[in-house]
C-alpha cells in the first residue's frame, strides 16, 4: 500500500481524490482531496462503508450534525438504506444500535448496508 506524505498508509483510493488511510496507531480515516481527515474509525470496514456512502451521495459535510445527527445531504437522500448505513458507519452507533433505532432485525440492517455497498460500487464503475 502506498504511503501518504504524513506517514499514513493509503488503504483504498476513491473518486474525487478521496481515500481511506490507516495511521501508525491502526486508526482508519476518510480523507478529502486536500488530505484532511473527515472522519476517523476503529475499523477498516466502517471507514470503507463511510466512503461508500460518500460515493452514493456525491459527497457530504458533517459540520454541526452532532454526535447522533445526520448530515443534511444524507437526510435529503430519502433513502432508508443510506440512513441505516450512515448510522452503522458512525463510530458511536453500529448495527445493534441502528436495528433498535429503526425497530427492525439486525439482519435487515446488514441487508441495507450491503445494498448501499453495491450501489456505491455500481456508481464508481459508472464514473470510472
Amino acid at each position: 500500500m502506498p504511503e501518504s506524505d504524513d506517514g499514513e498508509t493509503v488503504v483504498v483510493e476513491y473518486q474525487y481524490d478521496t481515500a481511506v488511510v490507516v495511521d501508525d496507531a491502526g486508526r482508519y480515516h476518510y480523507v478529502n482531496p486536500m488530505g484532511d481527515r473527515v472522519q476517523s474509525f476503529d475499523s477498516e470496514d466502517r471507514a470503507r462503508l463511510y466512503a461508500d456512502i460518500q460515493s452514493v451521495i456525491g459527497g457530504f459535510r458533517e459540520e454541526k450534525t452532532g454526535e447522533r445527527g445526520v448530515p443534511p445531504a444524507v437526510a435529503r437522500a430519502f433513502d432508508e438504506n443510506l440512513l441505516m448505513a450512515y448510522h452503522v458507519a458512525t463510530p458511536t452507533m453500529g448495527v445493534s444500535w441502528t436495528a433498535r433505532a429503526f425497530g427492525i432485525d439486525e439482519s435487515e440492517v446488514r441487508t441495507a448496508v450491503e445494498l448501499v455497498r453495491e450501489k456505491a460500487e455500481r456508481k464508481r464503475d459508472e464514473t470510472g
